[in-house]
């Protein structure tokens, strides 16, 4: 039976102001104007469909089980924080909320969370459980993916040499994702560290008039290494595993193109694409992922052609294969969960 109480705990998130819907109209607009902008790269993009034979089915099958795997590494991760969730529970509702937060401009991302939170609470989660258990995935995923600039800037600062082959950039990349976990376990079992880039954010955040303290990112690591108790590594390795098997499906279509670019761009690219997404100003980035990735692709030593189809196949099976595969999994959640309201 759903849970009624799900409505009932956050109340005010149904309520919205006037302010907020003008916001919402303005970034609205705002995205139109950058989707108009960004036409003529889009249908230069679209047109390359074609030349997809090229890449070949091996290597776009490739990509697919990658992402498939992010999304399990992701569906995982919130069964490790509600370890009540089943693991049908935890896939259906993992790719149902991607792919809303993908189809939603401007409010996509919160609405997404909305959905897996009330998804949980319709299964017998619990309300309170649910919404700490949010919180908890939320932030371990977002610190994961925001430690990658870091790591590429290490690697730019020791001067990694170019691989031989692509296969290298691929093993590489595996090894850049160790030594991430391995940062992970010290940003959140040490302090030194931890408060170092605090104070560097705090700083940072001044200049953007931002109320963000080091003691208050303290205290939200205290809360997560609490919310998660000793299960933290396996949600570090689940919250790794989602950027891991996301980045070496562009390294598969790279691959499969035959180039060479410099390594730590090739992650440069794929931090940067995955940051644009998260812009709330078209649906998941669209046209500004696209832009954005096919440029700096190119700054990676691509040559334009290659980094446009390039491009075109990531964001193929990154984001267009998780709209069905969103669909699919609600009407399956839906018809174990009759009662639940459609997102």
């Amino acid at each position: 039976m759903p849970d009624r109480r799900a409505d009932q705990a956050t109340p005010e998130a149904s309520v919205v102001t006037w302010r907020e819907w003008a916001a919402r109209a303005i970034l609205l607009a705002v995205g139109a104007v950058v989707m108009y902008g960004l036409l003529p790269r889009f249908i230069d993009l679209w047109s390359a469909v074609p030349e997809l034979r090229s890449i070949g089915w091996v290597a776009l099958g490739s990509m697919a089980i990658l992402q498939f795997a992010s999304w399990w590494c992701a569906a995982e991760l919130d069964r490790v924080a509600l370890p009540r969730l089943s693991r049908f529970t935890a896939t259906t509702t993992s790719l149902t909320a991607n792919a809303v937060s993908r189809v939603v401009p401007a409010a996509g991302g919160a609405l997404g969370v909305r959905t897996r939170y009330h998804m949980w609470a319709a299964s017998g989660a619990g309300t309170g459980a649910a919404a700490s258990a949010v919180a908890a995935t939320t932030v371990i995923s977002l610190a994961t993916l925001f430690l990658l600039p870091v790591l590429t800037l290490g690697l730019a600062v020791v001067g990694a040499p170019t691989p031989r082959s692509l296969g290298w950039v691929a093993v590489g990349g595996g090894l850049l994702f160790v030594v991430l976990f391995g940062l992970g376990v010290v940003l959140l079992l040490t302090d030194p560290l931890l408060r170092k880039g605090a104070r560097l954010i705090e700083v940072a955040a001044r200049r953007f008039d931002r109320d963000i303290t080091a003691s208050s990112i303290e205290h939200e690591r205290d809360r997560l290494r609490e919310a998660l108790g000793a299960r933290w590594p396996r949600a570090l390795a689940f919250s790794v595993g989602i950027w891991a098997f996301d980045y070496l499906s562009l390294v598969a279509v790279l691959v499969a193109l035959d180039t060479l670019p410099e390594p730590g761009v090739v992650l440069l690219s794929f931090t940067a694409a995955k940051i644009l997404g998260m812009i709330p100003l078209t649906p998941g980035g669209l046209g500004i992922v696209e832009a954005g990735l096919t440029g700096m692709l190119t700054l990676a030593g691509i040559a334009a052609t290659e980094a446009l189809l390039a491009t075109l196949a990531y964001r193929i099976v990154s984001y267009w294969l998780a709209l069905p595969a969103g669909l699919g999994a609600w009407l399956l959640f839906r018809r174990r969960y009759p009662g639940v309201p459609a997102p």
